[in-house]
């Protein structure tokens, strides 16, 4: 070890052998300092940050150079839950002393305060503060141990607080939480720290079916605070947000769950708090932060950026297999080049038998002349795939016992939202079931890949007898889908997997996921037309999921899919519609669903002939599919202007969800002018100077060839 880090370890032995009381300020290497007063009150910090704590151990501010501070939360800063109890709301929190530790390898200093609590204080509570030299970023981490006698108790996670963050003066702090836009978690970007106080927000669970990201701005300097918990993927969390004044309050639940043995240590996942200069630095942090530890899957094929993607269902074709079969040269000649098969076998997302073809669709010879027919015409063929669970009739149930998971008492779990029983995604048997499946429908019909449904984690194991933690059961299914697609490139090198699920954690197991979910951008269409919501909401919402994600990751878009009618409702194949569609094919790899017999209109006809102008002006321009993107400003709150751009031509698209006529900036200054067509009737748009006539929902594009 260098002399330097010795003499460093020397002083933080001598730091732990004196009373809080007698403590003076210790300096650190790097500038970072830890202070306590005569009365045991802590200040923890460095040249950024500064943190302050109570001679009870209460977190009672955290402030910044540059004059931030935050006031100290209205509850206990860190709590744990166990056998169904918060621990420090039932039995308060006692403080036991405090250590600190230094990392030799980044110079980061770690202040780690302990408390008792529980029934008798028989739990350890120990809550650890990380900062590094020069920066104004701070990690939070937490663990917990029993000294009970006796068996294991149930571990349910932990809570951490950040209360009244307020960067800039009252009435000037926005708050933002990208992620999927459903009507009940909705928050319009850039809204009012206020806007919280009469609908606190509960985030969707992260990182798989949401990012669990919050940001709190100062408009005027741009200065944000920003949150987010760091699982490594490996099990959820819970993030909430809501007004305390004119100040943010942020709280998050780990859903680390064990069954925790007497005098073993549980640890949390990571708190991150990151105060910026922009909310664009904070989103930036967040994506080096997902990208370290939830690096995208490898050897995703170049194909994929551009597919085509049609969403059909057997059940929906009165001749089955067959019938898609004949349809799939006029499907092909529209433009799309693959197409999503929904559920095929016996009991379709309530699985009976994976294996066999459901008769009401047809053979295994119809299913095998269907994919056949495809790559004959060049198309690829995704199967969907269910994970979650089997039909209480199937009969896997009562002949692999091994697959599922079992409560306590012996007997087989339900899933949460879907009730079927539920499978043990941790488990090597199930692994070892989905290969064999992978590896069946592979070699009997040679398909591309898969669209896996309902990843989402879904609760702890609590069966006394699982070899592993109780969250890795309803937490693995990255896991399980790594063995999939491993198994699948075994015959297929080129083969993907779709991940239904918005959340980052499956672009690192999956080769593209699913932006929209369900009645997302109905919803957006039913609010713009309300003029609640602007196509400047829409933009931000596309430009900071994309800007929270990796560099390289693909995202499906749709406006309509199987669930929208399902689980909300259609409104038909508007212009607006249409013209929202136009921008998801811009934008990212674009789907379409081939229809619902029971919730009309299809996508037949003119609307077909809509998609195939609107894909061979794409297929026509490459850049839509492989270029950088870039959107770019717009004077017009219901038009919006993008850019990608390729090694031999940028290409521009403006798509208006206006109902008006619209004149618009074409480019920002210093940008030369481009020729825009009409995309779906091929005519020039009148552009006249830098400023362009858009009619209402209307889509125009254009290309120049780089110099």
């Amino acid at each position: 070890m260098p002399s330097r880090n010795r003499a460093v370890w020397l002083l933080l032995a001598c730091l732990a052998a004196y009373p809080a009381a007698a403590q003076e300020t210790v300096r650190l290497p790097g500038g970072i300092t830890l202070a306590a007063d005569a009365d045991g009150a802590l200040q923890f910090g460095n040249a950024r940050l500064r943190l302050r704590f109570d001679g009870a151990g209460r977190w009672t501010a955290l402030e910044d150079a540059g004059g931030l501070r935050l006031a100290a939360p209205a509850e206990a800063a860190v709590d744990v839950r166990a056998d169904s109890l918060w621990l420090g709301e039932a039995f308060g929190l006692r403080y036991d002393g405090h250590t600190l530790r230094l990392d030799p390898y980044d110079g980061s200093a770690t202040l780690v305060l302990r408390y008792r609590t529980g029934p008798e204080g028989r739990f350890t509570l120990a809550s650890a503060y990380r900062l590094l030299p020069d920066s104004a970023a701070l990690w939070r981490t937490a663990s917990v141990q029993h000294d009970a006698a006796g068996g294991a108790v149930r571990l349910e996670g932990f809570r951490f607080r950040l209360g009244g963050a307020q960067p800039g003066p009252a009435g000037a702090n926005v708050v933002n939480a990208p992620g999927p836009w459903f009507p009940n978690t909705y928050l319009r970007p850039d809204a009012p720290v206020e806007a919280l106080a009469e609908r606190p927000l509960a985030l969707h669970s992260a990182p798989d079916a949401g990012f669990g990201f919050a940001a709190v701005t100062d408009t005027a300097s741009g200065r944000t605070l920003a949150v987010w918990m760091n699982t490594a993927g490996e099990t959820n969390y819970h993030a909430r947000l809501r007004a305390r004044g004119s100040a943010a309050a942020f709280e998050a639940d780990n859903h680390r769950y064990y069954r925790l043995p007497a005098a073993v240590a549980a640890p949390s996942d990571t708190f991150r708090v990151a105060v910026t200069p922009s909310l664009e630095a904070s989103l930036a942090a967040y994506r080096a932060s997902v990208g370290a530890s939830l690096p995208l899957a490898p050897a995703t094929p170049a194909w994929v950026r551009e597919m085509v993607l049609l969403e059909v269902y057997p059940a929906y074709y009165p001749g089955g297999f067959r019938e898609i079969a004949a349809r799939l040269p006029g499907y092909r000649e529209a433009g799309f080049n693959t197409i999503y098969l929904m559920p095929h076998w016996l009991g379709g997302y309530s699985p009976i038998d994976l294996f066999a073809v459901d008769p009401a669709y047809g053979s295994e010879a119809d299913l095998q002349h269907l994919v056949g027919e495809a790559h004959r015409l060049g198309m690829r063929v995704l199967f969907d795939m269910v994970i979650h669970g089997f039909n209480e009739r199937s009969p896997v149930v009562a002949a692999h016992p091994e697959l599922f998971i079992r409560g306590a008492d012996g007997a087989p779990v339900r899933h949460p939202t879907w009730r079927s029983i539920s499978t043990d995604w941790a488990a090597p048997t199930y692994h070892a079931y989905m290969a064999r499946l992978v590896a069946h429908d592979a070699a009997t019909y040679g398909i591309d890949g898969y669209r896996v449904d309902a990843a989402a984690y879904k609760g702890p194991n609590w069966d006394p007898g699982s070899p592993h933690a109780a969250y890795r059961s309803g937490a693995a299914s990255p896991a399980l889908m790594r063995t999939m697609r491993t198994e699948l490139r075994r015959r297929n090198p080129e083969a993907v997997l779709l991940s239904e699920v918005f959340g980052p954690v499956f672009l690192a197991a999956d080769n593209l996921g699913h932006d929209n979910q369900t009645e997302a951008a109905q919803q957006f269409l039913e609010l713009l037309a309300e003029g609640k919501v602007t196509a400047a909401d829409y933009r931000k919402h596309l430009e900071r999921v994309r800007a929270l994600l990796p560099e390289g990751a693909n995202r499906v878009y749709f406006a309509r899919n199987h669930d929208t009618s399902w689980f909300y409702h259609f409104n038909g194949y508007t212009p607006a519609f249409r013209a929202l569609d136009a921008l998801h094919a811009f934008v990212g790899i674009p789907e379409v669903f081939a229809g619902d017999p029971k919730n009309p209109p299809h996508p037949e006809a003119d609307v077909l002939a809509f998609y195939r102008r609107l894909f061979a002006f794409r297929q026509a321009h490459p850049e839509f599919a492989h270029g950088a993107l870039r959107f770019l400003p717009s004077d017009c709150p219901n038009v919006v202007s993008l850019m990608r751009s390729g090694p031999r031509a940028d290409v521009l698209a403006v798509v208006s969800l206006s109902d008006k006529p619209e004149t618009v900036r074409l480019l920002p200054e210093g940008g030369a002018p481009l020729r825009l067509v009409d995309v779906l009737t091929g005519a020039p748009a009148p552009v006249s100077g830098r400023r362009v006539q858009v009619q209402p929902y209307q889509i125009l594009a254009g290309a120049r060839a780089r110099p």
